[in-house]
């Protein structure tokens, strides 16, 4: 099969030209105008179910509505876990699904079951699943503020005019808006008023309800009309609605102005914002799951041109890039794309040394873009995203997709300067096809080996596996399309630009310089062999230990010019309060050198699926253009300010790193252990013990209990007996609470294309001062007024804030980071004193999860599975070599491969990450690749060409496969160096190093390769013909 392929690449050259040429070109117009992500979808199949649940506590919603919605979806076909939060106001239940669930189906199965439980939950309660959003979530986060224009009317340009545009723009999931004022004609309630005219909330309630209501009037149809009925001039403005009578008085009319102040006002607020400490409205842009992140972002800005002359005919201060994930994507693809060339152009002058030969540097040169262009197309055109990983895979294998066509074309050219010296030369159609064939049996074998020990990588699971596998899936493509290549492009270019153009019989003057010294050192190295196999053995032993002891992460720190920064006061903490802090930080983190902008955002949006309080606030802190190592400083620099801050719990992060944290654990830590049990206050007892362990341990910080008890409440307990004799129902008092402090909305008010509610509600005065609210005024079954101190006991308490569950099972948490400490190291001494210093019982018991967990899950499957594609790398090293013996000796290189690896890592002061066993196991690959080729040459010329095997033929085989080891060994190594050099910085994070860990084994496997491997296959070899 191999041989009908490369006689019909040199029979019909034109036709594989022309395809190659077809390739190039329609690759390069696909990639050019394909989008690009950050990362591929990491995320887990989810459905979130968010359900508002105004008035209720914290215990209300769990016990009402979370449980029911957990026991309501339970037993869906391929849901895996299911997580909830409960809030005062809020519940949020996000179900997990298996791997290979079709996501669409599965809110499908979500929404069926929901329809199903609204008979079961209180009035005016209705669960939604959350639009469904993309791994990394944010697309754009943008701000307004002005000096001119008030909260209440940006918030209005923001909903009516803003949003609607965002929302039509493809790939929009949804915008999340924080802070502004939403404007609501309330009618605000004076409680002393409501006592001087002997009324009661209910009277006014009943009055701005009649008057607000907004309904069809029907029609009236005759023998041949029909006329439809509409009713105009209800009051529509406060003015209006003040003159609405509620009651007369001995005759007076007594209207509801006398009573109320009417008037537009903001609803109550559950979000506020400010922009570099001033107020203002920050809006977040959420992409659709499977979006593109770079594309949307384009489309998004697109638009936002359009408001450009709003923005500056009512001065309005519009601020467009308070976050732009798509930066990191274009700085990194500029990194990797200048990277990609330098290391193109590293290939080019290597081959050309060696081989001396413009046309055949070429032919080598061209299976680059051949191959990488292919790979493309067709992950292209089978529906996979172009994304950071999948760069990062084609980048990886740059230096090794030549490394077929090198040794091709590096045997052909030789052995067509050999027929040069015959007598009588043969074919340079048959020297072509003989050359190609001599070193095609080991090349594809080589080929398959190096694509089958990323195979691994494939079989990952969770975010690991989510994350790596587009990375492995690019690389053994591009390595099988280089093979392709070689098998094909190479064989007919050599025909076509080499066949009658050799004209130089000796080798380059590069090769004939070092061929001579290399043979000679060769020698000397065969009369003290066992002296330097000692010092080898030694140098592996410690290697191997220094490899043990190294530290470890899960991904590397990503440089994506831009922090998020999460803080959190005690659970009670006011909005305006938030803001105060916010200010005082915000002007600290604008006087860091090299911070461009801050924006602030505390408690929740609207249609959020986060559950934050009016305590919590998140800062988006931008940075200007700079490198890695001083965006680490302003890293630093912001931590060393919110330490110094009294009274806040915080957390400083990458978005990137955060959301990958987040969806391993629902927390941005990489530390977090969860306590599992009933009661509560125990769970509390244990937590903060926890807490206390982890404090304690070396390298914790940010140790935060997720669930944190003493939230401030005013608990009204209502007095039945004292119902009973008024003629009072709890509902009544409920409903009367809720429209005093919750607003009580009545009717609409349209004006134009805009609607807005109206409210009832206490005025700011009253809802401000906690003791009024045993004055509130109710009215009895015989008609006179009371006050609510009359029938209920109102003190101050504490509450919970939110109450977590996993399985139906209560639960309490504790997350913490680690800092210059390493992460299995941490671990270990947590689990050790956790069970140590806890007491638990049958009924808590905790559960350690997080990045630090993942990562040594990652790291354990990685290495068994990719012990097992070793068995299938054996049989193929067998089938290439055909001797046991041999397979054993080639195995050797491996140890030496580990040593340059684990001296990169130690130079580079990296950590042990996912990416870095990555590298290790693709180092695995291209370092059996030159053992088979040195092996099999060895093969040949006992076997073909009927050498002896002794010294003479060792040293031999090793001169003539110098040239291509050397070569092969070089390109890839260059190819990967401009990635490696200086890899803290964006799109180099986790490649780096990688590609310094395969270029230091590269050195390590080389020297071994040449310098002893050949005294090892003279002294235990076996070759005969």
């Amino acid at each position: 099969m191999l041989a009908l392929l490369v006689r019909l690449a040199i029979r019909y050259y034109g036709i594989f030209i022309a395809l190659a040429l077809l390739i190039l070109i329609y690759g390069s117009y696909r990639f050019a105008t394909a989008g690009l992500d950050i990362f591929p979808e990491f995320a887990p199949k989810k459905v979130i179910i968010q359900t508002e649940t105004p008035g209720l506590s914290t215990e209300q919603v769990e016990t009402v509505v979370t449980q029911r919605i957990e026991r309501q979806i339970a037993g869906l076909i391929g849901l895996k876990s299911v997580r909830s939060e409960s809030i005062q106001g809020l519940s949020i239940v996000t179900a997990t699904f298996a791997e290979d669930s079709d996501i669409y189906r599965n809110r499908q199965l979500v929404n069926e079951r929901l329809i199903t439980l609204s008979n079961q939950l209180p009035p005016g309660i209705t669960p939604i699943a959350v639009p469904l959003s993309s791994s990394s979530a944010t697309v754009l986060t943008l701000g307004l503020n002005s000096d001119s224009k008030d909260l209440m009317s940006l918030r209005s340009l923001v909903d009516w005019t803003i949003v609607p545009r965002l929302l039509a723009v493809p790939g929009i999931a949804d915008v999340n808006v924080f802070g502004g004022e939403i404007a609501q004609l309330q009618i605000q309630v004076d409680p002393v008023q409501l006592q001087r005219f002997n009324l009661a909330l209910d009277d006014v309630i009943q009055s701005a309800s009649q008057a607000g209501n907004t309904q069809g009037g029907g029609f009236i149809e005759n023998k041949n009309q029909r006329f439809m009925l509409q009713v105009t001039g209800q009051p529509s403005t406060p003015e209006q609605f003040a003159k609405l009578v509620i009651k007369h008085d001995h005759g007076r009319p007594i209207t509801l102005g006398e009573v109320t102040t009417i008037r537009y006002a903001r609803e109550p607020p559950i979000s506020a914002a400010q922009i570099m400490g001033n107020p203002g409205i920050v809006m977040m842009v959420i992409g659709q799951y499977g979006a593109n992140t770079l594309t949307v972002s384009r489309h998004v800005e697109q638009v936002l041109k359009e408001f450009s002359p709003i923005f500056s005919q009512q001065a309005i201060h519009f601020y467009s890039h308070l976050f732009r994930p798509a930066d990191y994507i274009e700085k990194s693809l500029a990194n990797l794309t200048g990277h990609l060339l330098i290391g193109c152009v590293f290939v080019v002058v290597i081959l050309f040394l060696f081989l001396f030969n413009f046309r055949t540097a070429f032919i080598s040169a061209l299976a680059i873009p051949v191959s990488m262009l292919a790979a493309i197309i067709v992950l292209l055109e089978t529906g996979v995203n172009l994304n950071i990983m999948v760069l990062g895979g084609l980048a990886i294998a740059l230096g090794e997709v030549v490394d077929d066509a090198i040794i091709d074309t590096e045997n052909i050219f030789r052995r067509l300067r050999e027929n040069r010296l015959l007598a009588r030369p043969h074919s340079v159609s048959e020297v072509i096809f003989t050359a190609s064939m001599e070193v095609r049996g080991s090349v594809v074998y080589a080929s398959f080996i190096v694509a089958l020990v990323f195979v691994p990588l494939l079989t990952l699971n969770g975010v690991a596996g989510r994350l790596f596998a587009p990375l492995g899936i690019s690389y053994i493509l591009a390595i099988l399309l280089s093979l392709l290549v070689a098998l094909t492009l190479t064989p007919a270019l050599c025909f076509c630009l080499l066949g009658n153009n050799i004209n130089q019989t000796d080798d380059p003057p590069i090769v004939r310089l070092i061929k001579p010294l290399y043979g000679n050192l060769l020698s000397r190295i065969t009369q003290h062999f066992n002296w330097l196999i000692a010092a080898s053995l030694m140098t592996c032993l410690f290697g191997i230990l220094a490899f043990l002891n190294l530290s470890s992460k899960f991904l590397p720190e990503l440089r994506e010019g831009h922090y998020i920064i999460h803080t959190s006061s005690l659970p009670g903490t006011s909005l305006q309060e938030s803001l105060r802090i916010g200010s005082q930080l915000t002007e600290q983190f604008k006087a860091i050198p090299g911070v461009e902008s801050v924006s602030q955002w505390a408690g929740r949006a609207e249609r959020g699926a986060d559950t934050y309080g009016s305590h919590y606030s998140e800062y988006e802190v931008r940075l200007k253009a700079m490198s890695g190592l001083e965006q680490q400083r302003v890293k630093d620099n912001l931590r060393a300010v919110l330490t110094a801050f009294p009274g806040i719990l915080f957390e400083a992060n990458t978005f990137l790193t955060e959301r990958i944290d987040e969806t391993i654990s629902g927390y941005s830590s990489p530390v977090v252990v969860n306590i599992y049990g009933n009661d509560l206050n125990d769970l509390d007892d244990k937590a903060q013990a926890l807490a206390n362990i982890m404090n304690d341990i070396d390298g914790a910080a940010d140790v935060q209990v997720r669930s944190p008890p003493g939230t401030p409440m005013l608990d009204i307990n209502l007095n039945l007996d004292q119902l009973n004799f008024w003629g009072l129902l709890p509902v009544q008092i409920i409903d009367t609470l809720q429209a005093a402090y919750k607003t009580r909305i009545v009717g609409k008010n349209i004006q134009g294309s805009r609607m807005y509610d109206v409210a009832v509600t206490l005025s700011p005065t009253a809802k401000e001062q906690p003791e009024s609210i045993a004055k509130i005024p109710l009215r009895t079954l015989d008609g006179s007024l009371i006050s609510l101190g009359q029938v209920a006991n109102i003190r101050h308490t504490t509450g919970r804030y939110n109450i977590f569950h996993q399985g139906s099972q209560r639960l309490q948490t504790v997350t913490c980071n680690v800092i210059d400490h390493d992460l299995d190291a941490f671990m270990k001494e947590l689990k050790s004193r956790t069970y140590k210093e806890i007491p638990f019982t049958d009924t808590t018991f905790p559960e350690f999860t997080g990045a630090a967990i993942e990562q040594a899950e990652a790291r354990q499957d990685l290495i068994l599975d990719s012990i097992l594609a070793g068995t299938g790398v054996l049989i193929f090293i067998y089938l290439a070599i055909g001797n046991f013996r041999h397979v054993m000796l080639t195995l050797a290189n491996l140890p030496f491969a580990l040593i340059g690896g684990i001296m990169a890592v130690v130079l580079t002061g990296a950590t042990l990450s996912v990416g870095s066993v990555v590298g290790f196991v693709t180092l695995f690959g291209i370092t059996v690749r030159n053992s088979i080729m040195l092996l099999s040459h060895y093969r040949y010329l006992v076997d073909e060409e009927g050498k002896p095997w002794n010294l003479e033929t060792a040293v031999q085989g090793a001169q003539q496969r110098l040239p291509s080891i050397l070569m092969t060994a070089l390109v890839t190594a260059l190819a990967m160096f401009p990635i490696a050099f200086n890899s803290d910085n964006p799109g180099r994070e986790i490649m780096g190093p990688m590609a310094a860990i395969i270029i230091g084994g590269l050195v390590s496997s080389t020297l071994l390769n040449l310098l002893l491997l050949p005294g090892m296959l003279l002294r235990y070899g076996k070759f005969s013909s």
